[in-house]
């Protein structure tokens, strides 16, 4: 046999032992916490002290096999005879602590509270049941005749079944890579005050194509990691003198967490409190010294694996809303903010009735010939040159663009959201428009002039389509907007009688008189001229 099937096989005798210990110690220190919180025998001391003895003695027990099962204590020359000697030992040593479990139990069933041990006698019978299996595994260990594999199996020290599977075990393990190939080089802090450990462990993490920076105090790591430098994970001491490897976990929590570090505390510490306070700080893995590498090979390469799976998810989430921001701002350009959380929230039909709002069209005199004169592209960069400024302005009154058609602007105040100044807004953007048209030079020799009109009143607003879809108002007020700027002049503000009444307390108006408007009849308009 191999050494690593022999080690494989003492292993599977340590855990059969140490299964029947499991439920030993675990439905012990169930039955304590049982009988602390039930009022009725919580101060009852003998019976705690009982169940923690029942817990201690197999805590003891386990102790004891991993000191006398342990591989090293075994060479491939004579194992068996090997086996037999600790075997027998074992015996001596476990004998006494099986007799105290039974005893324990004993004085629950005969002496110590009989509801509590009625209600939970079955955890009692398990703990009973386990003891007298582990007995009968130590009994057929030391019968002083095993001398094979075979002789194990007659003796039910190990199943066929487990000597099946050790044997497939034995074989998968054969195409174990070289521990230090490692899917993930990466950077590595090593933390801890002793310049031995620090520097054997920089050359094996080395050699395993990581990248390692040494910390030989806390006040070192803490300085590294609030630095510029990226680190991968932390391997980090406990007992350190200015501040333990608790301090550092507790301190940097929230950094550690943010950047997904893992830390694999490693200590010549190895009690169960330090374990728990360990992990509960934040730390990822526990490993005790003096350090195996290969274990700790691996657990590196576990909590670095896991580090990449939470650094794509990170990415893929922050894709995910980054594209979900430009989705919302594409939304937002296209819709009122108001009508585009209405969508958002499942609202697909939206036709509001508005009592009260303001309508401006802005149209580009002699847009046709010059069109045709300055070339598709000259026009298209004239357009969105005016329009990119119209739309600043829009912004800055707070009114709201509707659409463009061609050269035909189009804005409302007062929707989605009512405006008790939004024939001012209206008339105060037309201002505007007509102001930076003055100032744009000739171009190709042309002169740039606009009309503007401008009408108040009732309307319905609301979406249509589901491609393409766009915000728009409908009804006579759009109509006799439109009307308006068709009727207008040159560089001046052309608005109806009713925006007006609404504006002629903050604007200069000149009565057009009664103009004869298609579809409309007569109307008596208005006009706001610039200052030359």
């Amino acid at each position: 046999m191999s050494k690593r099937l022999n080690d494989l096989l003492i292993g599977k005798i340590r855990h059969n032992l140490k299964t029947h210990l499991n439920i030993v110690c675990g439905f012990s220190e169930l039955l304590v916490e049982e009988l602390e919180d039930d009022a009725d025998f919580g101060d009852d001391d003998r019976a705690i002290a009982a169940l923690n003895g029942i817990n201690q003695s197999g805590d003891s027990i386990v102790q004891y096999i991993d000191q006398m099962f342990a591989a090293h204590n075994f060479s491939l020359e004579d194992v068996f005879s090997q086996l037999d000697v600790q075997a027998q030992a074992f015996k001596t040593c476990t004998d006494e602590f099986i007799a105290r479990i039974n005893n324990q139990v004993a004085w629950f069933q005969d002496e110590g509270p009989s509801k509590f041990f009625a209600d939970f006698e079955e955890d009692f019978r398990k703990i009973s049941t386990s003891t007298l299996a582990l007995q009968g595994n130590v009994e057929s260990l030391q019968s002083g005749s095993i001398t094979s594999i075979e002789t194990l199996v007659e003796h039910r020290v190990l199943s066929e079944d487990d000597v099946a599977l050790v044997g497939k075990f034995s074989e998968s393990l054969e195409d174990t890579p070289d521990v230090l190939e490692t899917k993930y080089p990466s950077s590595i802090l090593v933390v801890d005050d002793n310049p031995g450990n620090t520097e054997y462990l920089r050359r094996k993490l080395i050699a395993a194509k990581h990248t390692v920076y040494i910390a030989n105090s806390g006040v070192e790591a803490e300085s590294v990691l609030t630095g510029e430098t990226q680190v991968d994970l932390i391997l980090l001491d406990i007992l350190m003198p200015d501040l333990s490897g608790y301090e550092i976990l507790g301190r940097n929590k929230e950094l550690l967490q943010s950047k997904n570090i893992p830390v694999i505390v490693v200590s010549s510490l190895d009690e169960q409190e330090t374990v728990y306070r360990c992990l509960e700080s934040g730390a990822q893995d526990f490993i005790t010294k003096p350090v195996n590498f290969m274990i700790l090979a691996a657990r590196i390469n576990a909590a670095l694996e896991r580090k990449y799976l939470l650094d794509r998810e990170e990415q893929h989430l922050a894709r995910i809303e980054s594209e979900k921001q430009k989705n919302e701002e594409l939304l937002l350009n296209i819709l009122p903010q108001p009508i585009a959380m209405r969508m958002k929230a499942d609202e697909y039909l939206i036709a509001d009735s508005v009592d009260d709002c303001s309508i401006l069209f802005g149209d580009i005199v002699g847009f046709t010939p010059l069109s045709q004169s300055l070339g598709p592209i000259k026009i298209v960069e004239m357009l969105n040159q005016i329009f990119s400024q119209f739309d600043d302005y829009c912004e800055e009154l707070g009114v709201e663009k509707i659409k463009t058609i061609g050269d035909n602007y189009m804005v409302a105040c007062g929707v989605p959201t009512p405006d008790h100044q939004h024939a001012v807004k209206t008339v105060t953007m037309g201002v505007k428009m007509l102001e930076f048209i003055a100032s744009l030079p000739k171009i190709e020799g042309h002169d740039i002039s606009m009309r503007i009109g401008i009408h108040s009143g009732p309307a319905v607003a609301g979406v249509i389509g589901k491609k393409k879809f766009v915000y728009d108002l409908w009804g006579d007020a759009v109509n006799t907007a439109g009307r308006m700027e068709s009727y207008g002049l040159p560089n001046c503000l052309h608005m109806s009688g009713a925006t007006a009444k609404l504006v002629r307390d903050h604007f200069e108006l000149e009565a057009r008189g009664s103009l004869f408007i298609k579809g409309l009849g007569d109307m008596r308009t208005h006009l706001l001229k610039l200052s030359p």
